[in-house]
């Protein structure tokens, strides 16, 4: 079968695909016929490196949809032929068959494209935890999205809207100025033409976002922490910008004793019931036309390291993804 291939650890131009064997699956365990593939910022840091979950070589990609293509021994609930997504923490998506634990496997619902299913796995269920538990947005408050065009920043955007808040977003450019605008921003800060502090204050009267989500990391985090209103969230989830390593705790006295937290998407999909939950809730705001998941660029599986350079370049805009069949 085809793959993407990282052999060693280096630049994304490095990444090939080539002809491997395909797998087969052990129990408990279910044969996917790829489909399409999500392009997350993290596999950018799996090529070069700087994510080390797995030694090469290995095949890139941690999401995808596709249909169930043979059973490993235990497995219930799941008939081959059926339409799946899932999100593993391994990487193989990108590939044009992979094996997948059962549980982590999410039955695709009629009126939901493979698209869609893929942009709701990774940056949906991450736009989820963000908003019903990082911090359970409320009708009427006002929250700080940090790359309010991007993967997660667009779903969280609209789910944030339909929960009657306030979407204060930053976007680097007009076009994603635009964009953010369409997905419901209210007010939307140019990184490039603003301080975005102290367009923060003039957009919430001085008091600051009652949430703050940073995708971003280390060159935003100060100005998420100062821009989090009294007794706020400020919430970082990502490192776009590299880790933060360090934080000044004397910064969220300054902002009002605000609360500080770290998520990840690990301990948020911790097992079949939480995964089903939370992609069910995103496939009915689908279905009912509140959340739409906007497609920003479909590469070839050939095309794999074009995908990761425009992800890494920071430039997309939506959800990108890798055509495999």
């Amino acid at each position: 079968m085809r793959a993407a291939r990282v052999n060693e650890y280096g630049p994304i131009e490095d990444v090939h695909v080539e002809e491997i064997p395909a797998p087969t699956p052990g129990a408990g365990e279910v044969l996917v016929r790829i489909t399409l593939g999500g392009v997350n910022f993290a596999d950018v840091g799996m090529a070069v490196g700087t994510a080390r979950r797995t030694p090469p070589p290995f095949t890139l990609g941690v999401e995808a949809a596709g249909t169930v293509e043979a059973l490993g021994d235990g497995v219930t609930g799941l008939a081959k032929g059926d339409r799946v997504v899932y999100w593993n923490g391994m990487p193989s998506a990108f590939a044009e068959f992979t094996v997948v634990p059962a549980w982590r496997v999410v039955k695709v619902p009629a009126g939901v494209t493979d698209e869609v299913a893929v942009a709701l796995m990774v940056q949906g269920t991450t736009a989820h935890y963000l908003a019903t538990d990082s911090h359970a947005i409320k009708a009427g408050e006002s929250c700080l999205i940090w790359a309010a065009a991007g993967g997660v920043g667009h779903l969280l955007a609209q789910i944030a809207v339909a929960k009657g808040a306030r979407v204060v977003a930053v976007v680097g450019g007009e076009e994603k100025t635009r964009f953010a605008r369409r997905m419901g921003a209210e007010v939307v800060i140019d990184r490039r033409e603003r301080d975005v502090a102290e367009a923060v204050k003039e957009a919430t009267n001085g008091l600051g976002c009652d949430a703050v989500y940073d995708s971003v990391g280390a060159a935003t985090i100060e100005t998420s922490l100062l821009s989090t209103k009294r007794r706020g969230t400020c919430v970082l989830y990502g490192g776009a910008s590299g880790p933060v390593t360090t934080i000044d705790s004397s910064l969220m006295v300054r902002a009002g004793s605000i609360f500080f937290t770290r998520p990840g998407l690990a301990d948020h999909l911790r097992d079949a019931e939480e995964i089903n939950g939370r992609m069910a809730d995103l496939f009915a705001w689908h279905l009912a036309g509140s959340l739409k998941p906007q497609i920003g660029g479909e590469y070839p599986l050939a095309d794999t390291a074009k995908a990761l350079a425009e992800i890494a370049s920071g430039q997309s805009t939506g959800k990108l993804l890798i055509r495999v069949s």
